[in-house]
């Protein structure tokens, strides 16, 4: 038989067990105070120290423009660039907003594509590509206009050996040239370089004002070619035999030749 354990001692072993569960529970929260203690004064640390960062970058004179360069600008004036972005010395670097720059320097449209970096400590590099132009346009003012066929200005004494193109027309912004003209003048323009690539350079006006038609002339010369661009690559190789029969006869050029017929071309003194 068991041995009964007499009421004393059953007593007393409860009195350990129950001030072993104190002792233990006042070990936990002391536990527990204390990594909550540390968790404050980490955070509290880290706030000081975020925000003693914070009046460091506002007030120190190490974050503030001393200088601004502008990379990629060669038809634009830097000073132009520069003007557009509205970006000063002494300013703070934090104040600078590079999408705002971005976007006021593309208000120049010879501006293609801008990209703005802060350069810590204090330089601002404002990169900008500009548009290439690829002719000459009169619609109604002369511009040159780039392969996207936006319009740019001309400069100041401004010489250039681009073709000079008419009969195209203005899309609704008034900014660019409408992608139905676009499309003719440089299919147009591919099917002459498929012909002979120096061609186009040998053209001094482009007139694309006939529905199915277009006229050129060449450098140096008066002669008014005429052609229909849905044929182009048969009838300017067409073109270039007739001159090389000119070339070789005493007839002199004529003023005026038109290809625009299936199998006839006129030449006109």
């Amino acid at each position: 038989m068991r041995k009964r354990t007499g009421a004393n001692k059953l007593k007393k072993r409860n009195e350990r067990r129950s001030s072993g569960a104190i002792k233990k529970n006042v070990r936990n929260c002391l536990l527990s105070a204390g990594k909550l203690f540390i968790i404050l004064a980490l955070c509290c640390g880290a706030v000081f120290g975020a925000r003693s960062l914070w009046l460091w970058i506002n007030t120190s004179p190490a974050l503030i423009v001393r200088s601004i360069e502008v990379r990629g600008a060669v038809r634009i004036n830097p000073d132009e660039i520069r003007r557009l972005a509205q970006v000063k010395e002494g300013e703070r670097m934090l104040e600078i907003k590079p999408a705002a720059v971005k976007k006021t320097v593309m208000g120049n449209c010879w501006v293609k594509s801008v990209h703005v970096s802060r350069r810590l400590p204090a330089k601002v590099i404002i990169s900008v590509e500009e548009r290439t132009p690829i002719a000459l346009v009169n619609v109604g003012k002369i511009y040159y206009v780039d392969e996207e066929g936006a319009l740019m200005p001309l400069f100041t004494a401004t010489y250039s050996d681009l073709p000079l193109v008419s009969g195209l027309s203005v899309d609704s912004t008034g900014k660019k040239i409408s992608q139905s003209s676009m499309k003719r003048m440089q299919s147009f323009i591919a099917q002459a370089d498929r012909f002979d690539t120096s061609i186009v350079k040998k053209m001094s006006q482009m007139d694309f004002s006939e529905e199915s038609a277009v006229r050129f002339k060449t450098v140096n010369s008066q002669m008014i070619v005429e052609i229909d661009d849905s044929k182009g690559a048969i009838q300017l190789a067409r073109f270039g035999k007739i001159i090389n029969v000119l070339d070789n006869s005493n007839e002199g050029m004529p003023r005026r030749i038109n290809l625009c017929y299936s199998n006839l071309g006129f030449a006109q003194w």
